[in-house]
């Protein structure tokens, strides 16, 4: 774990930038490392990726990946994958890598509650946005909660509840205020807030990652805070470094790896906060914090607001 100490510690938090009820603070280290990985997209478009049930029969948390690519194939906690060629929408639970020209299972969350259909067709692909719950990401009622909530903030009718409609459905505003967010080619991560403090922070091993996810990120925030544009932030360099001290004090366990997977991933958890780690050797590869969902949802139990 001394990999993250020295990440935590070596990162260079910029000022915040502010649009409407959002603040984002970019970070920097001057310790990058250059290992590359392909993701989703990339792998899908080029037909070197695979997506398929568990089994004819379908199960739930488990998704089949075929990674025929030459690198590995990195997958981040939220990803909504998205389409007919499986039997309902899913959302990546944990951030994981799958081994270069192998297939792994991949656990992962439902998206779409109200679906569970026969392969209709070949289509599969993800969002352009995360999904908008993530640390509700291993509590399946909790986040079918959220999908109804978020459904009904946007009077949205969706018959099989799929997560992904709300980005749609608000993506040029959504879109306008993410544009307004412009990192510089140095950054490898962000923390970002709202009024109830700092309440997510992902962290990747080089710029070119942090390029290729920090929208899909952003996307998701803003999303998640449609309804609260109006609320007044007050948010500085100092808070990003306590939500960070709440990263390095956190409990951490070993999660097992399932079939095709490389590397080593981390359960994170505090009173404050849940995530993950997930390492190629030494390399962190990618870390994320989220604020815990009840903290966000009730923020009388934070009286502070922040967290400290």
């Amino acid at each position: 774990m001394e990999g993250t100490q020295d990440m935590i510690y070596n990162l260079k938090i910029s000022k915040p930038l502010q649009k409407n009820n959002i603040a984002v603070f970019f970070l920097k280290t001057s310790k990058i490392n250059s290992q590359s990985y392909t993701n989703l997209n990339k792998g899908l478009y080029e037909n070197k990726v695979g997506i398929q049930e568990y089994d004819d029969t379908g199960y739930r948390d488990l998704l089949r990946v075929k990674n025929l690519s030459n690198q590995n194939l990195l997958l981040l906690n939220g990803e909504q994958i998205i389409g007919h060629k499986i039997k309902q929408n899913r959302v990546v639970a944990s951030t994981s890598l799958i081994e270069k020209n192998s297939e792994g299972l991949i656990k992962v969350s439902c998206g779409e509650k109200n679906r569970w259909s026969a392969l209709t067709n070949e289509d599969i692909g993800t969002s352009d946005s995360m999904f908008f719950s993530r640390q509700t990401l291993h509590k399946q009622n909790l986040s079918w909660g959220q999908i109804d909530n978020y459904l009904d903030q946007n009077s949205i009718k969706s018959i099989t509840k799929d997560s992904s409609i709300v980005y749609k459905k608000n993506k040029n505003v959504v879109d306008n205020i993410v544009e307004f967010f412009k990192p510089d080619e140095s950054v490898i991560g962000l923390a970002v807030g709202n009024h109830y403090g700092i309440t997510s922070l992902d962290v990747f091993s080089n710029p070119s990652l942090f390029k290729h996810y920090y929208k899909k990120i952003l996307r998701s925030y803003v999303v998640a805070n449609l309804s609260n544009n109006k609320k007044t932030i007050d948010l500085n360099e100092q808070d990003v470094n306590i939500f960070l001290e709440n990263v390095y004090i956190a409990e951490k366990r070993k999660i097992m790896n399932l079939k095709g997977h490389y590397g080593e991933k981390y359960s994170l958890q505090s009173k404050k906060i849940v995530g993950n780690i997930l390492y190629d050797k030494t390399i962190v590869v990618h870390f994320t914090a989220l604020l815990k969902n009840d903290l966000n949802e009730f923020p009388d139990k934070n009286k502070t607001r922040k967290v400290a």
